[in-house]
């Protein structure tokens, strides 16, 4: 809502693994309030895994995942339902576009879906739908059903969906633009989103220059952890494509790919918690008499004989 920050997002000593492959390790990303925040990485380097443990649809074998504060993994079913109000999502991968979205429907009815259960009023619903069509250049297609879109088309109505909640959370997995009109579309639409509702937003994506125009903070996650974090334009300074990316980040991250043996020590080490001290309290009284007794002798020989 305008006025409004977004929570912040916090991932500590997440690790993950999945069919005996470790997807994430020990990481840390913290995703700070009202602001945009880009992750880039190779495929297979747990993006999308990251996304799911922050949204609620996968949980971590360690480690926490707070949204504004709150444990998404330890949360009451009334808090975990509040979170799950303020997100936008969309989902990314090479079919999930398609089946976040409904194929009954026109693109129209596509973006509107969902906001009545939230509470906007018939004149705001359409108002959102027409803009968002607009700002993604949906226009030609907003009677069209999804099986008759173009699938860069389809991408930006799943995008449009997700947008159209203007919830104050926002996390869009593996945005892509195929065609430079698309992509300018694209960022214009996010940060568009970002000042109208003050929102904290998290998108992953291939696309370097999206990643560019996006802006804001870039982490870079590698071998399942985050390897560089700073300014995007930045980090990304003299990084043309994929190959020079690797060079930069891939070569030079010498911890290499994470071993299984390292995620299972991880994971032990968390679930062990910390070690606990005990002290019998009769050797406690023990050391502490004869400490005051050593001072007592100490302070009596400084002060020398009597007279």
């Amino acid at each position: 809502m305008p006025g409004s920050v977004g929570p912040a997002v916090e991932l500590a000593g997440v690790t993950t693994v999945r069919d005996d492959a470790v997807v994430l390790l020990d990481l840390c990303l913290r995703v700070r309030p009202g602001e945009v925040t880009v992750l880039i990485g190779p495929s297979g380097a747990g993006k999308t895994t990251l996304v799911r443990h922050v949204v609620g649809l996968l949980r971590p074998d360690t480690g926490t995942v707070r949204v504004g504060g709150t444990d998404v993994w330890a949360a009451a079913p009334d808090e975990l339902r509040r979170i799950r109000h303020g997100l936008g999502v969309m989902l990314g991968g090479a079919t999930l576009y398609d089946t976040s979205l409904f194929g009954s429907m026109t693109a129209a009815d596509n973006v509107r879906a969902g906001l009545a259960e939230r509470g906007v009023d018939a004149e705001t619903r359409d108002r959102r739908c027409a803009r968002l069509l607009q700002d993604l250049d949906l226009l030609p297609w907003t009677t069209a059903l999804p099986a008759d879109m173009p699938a860069h088309a389809r991408r930006r109505l799943a995008l449009a969906r997700a947008l159209a909640a203007e919830a104050p959370l926002l996390v869009l997995d593996d945005v892509e633009a195929a065609e430079e009109d698309g992509r300018d579309a694209v960022a214009a639409a996010v940060h568009a989103y970002r000042e109208r509702t003050g929102a904290t937003i998290l998108v992953t994506t291939h696309d370097l220059t999206l990643a560019r125009e996006l802006g804001g903070t870039l982490a870079v996650l590698w071998h399942g952890r985050i390897v560089g974090e700073g300014p995007a334009h930045a980090l990304l300074h003299g990084i043309d494509d994929a190959h020079t990316l690797e060079a930069r980040f891939g070569t030079g991250d010498v911890q290499g790919p994470p071993t299984l043996e390292q995620a299972r020590r991880a994971i032990g080490a968390a679930r062990s918690g910390p070690r606990r001290i005990e002290f019998d309290q009769r050797t406690v009284f023990v050391v502490l008499a004869a400490l005051i007794a050593v001072a007592a002798l100490g302070a009596l020989y400084l002060a020398g004989p009597p007279g």
